[in-house]
């Protein structure tokens, strides 16, 4: 027995797209992202058209029971945004100073300390980096960015979907 759903059309994942900001696609991903244990995702739902981030725990299936499509990841084993990209150069410079201080040469949350001791948002700052990076790696081209999510979602509502292969419906 096939079982049909009924998802967004192409204008209106245009329409989505179109709506998102940079912050609005990362923002998701990285709320739902733990270091070394969640991946974070951020993902368009294909039956509703909402985004929302997703994260999945290391070596966790995610059950099929959703149609949706990512739109940003951030893998458990990467570190969204490095030390130097974080800070200002004079900022970096006294946090090389603050961290050599410490009797340890590795402290899990010495950025989160520096950031408070000089009153930094840290969560607002790393999101504002990850919408920067982002709007300036992906989203630089538009329209291409636009097309690979395209064929994302053509790969997800078709079985058998070869990009080349556009008919008058889809276009």
């Amino acid at each position: 027995m096939n079982e049909y759903v009924e998802v967004i059309g192409v204008e209106h994942l245009k329409t989505v797209l179109s709506s998102l900001s940079p912050e609005d696609i990362v923002k998701p991903a990285y709320d739902n992202w733990q270091a070394g244990i969640k991946t974070g995702h951020t993902v368009l739902n294909l039956e509703t058209g909402s985004v929302y981030g997703l994260g999945i725990d290391l070596n966790q299936l995610h059950f099929a029971t959703e149609i949706y499509i990512e739109l940003f990841t951030i893998e458990s084993h990467e570190e969204p945004v490095r030390e130097e990209d974080f800070f200002s150069k004079s900022e970096y410079e006294e946090f090389l100073d603050f961290s050599s201080d410490e009797p340890c040469e590795y402290i899990p949350d010495i950025i989160t300390e520096f950031c408070e001791m000089k009153g930094i948002d840290e969560y607002e700052r790393t999101v504002g980096i990850l919408a920067y990076n982002f709007e300036k790696e992906e989203q630089a081209n538009y329209n291409m960015w636009e097309s690979k999510i395209l064929n994302k979602y053509y790969d997800a509502i078709y079985e058998n979907h070869n990009p080349f292969e556009f008919s008058q419906s889809s276009l």
